[in-house]
């Protein structure tokens, strides 16, 4: 329980049919100031908002301190991945290896049998009674995306009870049970990154991005030096703000080598492909061939709609990913994540 809108109405809707349920709420880190934490989930802060809702709902409450594996799972790898010319994406590590990692071993060890959050997906069972995870019915609030790494064997002890709700319908819900969180905003920042600051993050953690000891060339499409960056990490594939290239021509950052610290830019064109392939790979689902043109989809950004593609198996928990049409800015350390109809079947890490 974050303390926010979503996870509370998880909650009431769990106790209002019959289950037994326990509220635990995660403290990941320290906030700097209490106006960042009231904008962000998992702080003390939150943690008193949750307190609250389940004191109304007459449940237990606890708070879990995991801060030390937040930061080993989630912070550092976030530093490595940048470090690497890479865009991570924390909240599928932060769910994969905190709530259903760290905090599944704390629901079992009290004799709980579920796993639930606010999530906004499904937990369906199919013809064979075997669990799926399917998008929300709200496409708007589908998380779906974020989903993908949970491990298979613990889709069958999850429950998202807001997965067949609208937005809307959940504040109601809040509301007609008197909640104090029904009017509560949404956090929509890398919770423990300052003001969305992430330059700003990894300068105070790494010297050498301050001492200009990852600084290099901005290369063009021909091979020629345009100009020189302050540091590698602070470009993502696709950008096209803050190059401090000047003159007239619209270039974007089209690749980023961390050995020899070089930043390449092009025109839009240049960021258009139609074939790429993913790492880590974790099939959610065994009743899929992965081959041919099934009716599969590939999403490689969450508010993504969603491209028609070509799914091939590799060795080593890869998938070659050959897309109907081309698409723009595919990222690589973000997440592709695979459908066939509302299904996620698989995911992975774009390389």
């Amino acid at each position: 329980m974050s303390g926010g809108v979503d996870s509370s109405v998880a909650a009431a809707m769990l106790v209002e049919q019959g289950f037994q349920v326990v509220g635990f709420t995660l403290k990941l880190w320290d906030a700097e100031d209490e106006e960042h934490a009231r904008k962000v989930c998992c702080t003390t802060v939150m943690a008193r908002d949750a307190g609250k809702v389940c004191s109304l709902l007459g449940i237990p409450h606890y708070t879990l301190d995991l801060r030390d594996d937040f930061r080993k799972e989630v912070i550092e790898r976030f530093d490595r991945e940048y470090l690497a010319g890479r865009t991570p994406n924390p909240c599928v590590h932060c769910n994969s290896k905190v709530k259903w990692g760290r905090v599944w071993e704390k629901v079992q060890a009290i004799g709980m049998e579920w796993l639930a959050t606010g999530h906004y997906a499904q937990m369906v069972m199919n013809e064979y009674g075997v669990p799926a995870l399917v998008k929300g019915v709200d496409g708007s609030k589908d998380q779906s995306y974020f989903l993908w790494e949970i491990p298979r064997p613990l889709l069958h002890r999850t429950l998202f009870p807001l997965g067949s709700f609208s937005k809307l319908e959940v504040r109601d819900y809040a509301r007609k049970l008197n909640l104090p969180v029904a009017e509560k905003e949404e956090s929509q920042e890398v919770c423990f990154i300052p003001r969305d600051d992430y330059r700003g993050w990894l300068k105070s953690r790494h010297p050498e991005l301050e001492d200009g000891a990852l600084s290099g060339n901005v290369v063009d499409e021909h091979g020629a030096t345009i100009g020189q960056h302050d540091g590698y990490p602070f470009f993502t594939v696709g950008q096209r703000k803050g190059l401090g290239l000047g003159g007239g021509r619209k270039l974007f950052v089209t690749k980023i080598e961390p050995m020899t610290h070089q930043v390449h830019v092009g025109p839009e064109e240049g960021l258009t492909l139609r074939q790429f392939e993913v790492e880590r790979l974790n099939l959610l689902s065994s009743d899929y061939p992965f081959t041919g043109e099934n009716g599969y989809s590939v999403k490689i950004r969450y508010r993504d709609v969603g491209q028609p593609a070509r799914l091939t198996l590799l060795p080593v928990d890869r998938m070659l990913v050959e897309l109907e049409s081309p698409v723009r800015s595919l990222t690589p350390g973000q997440s592709a994540v695979f459908y066939h109809g509302d299904d996620v079947i698989a995911g992975g890490i774009i390389c």
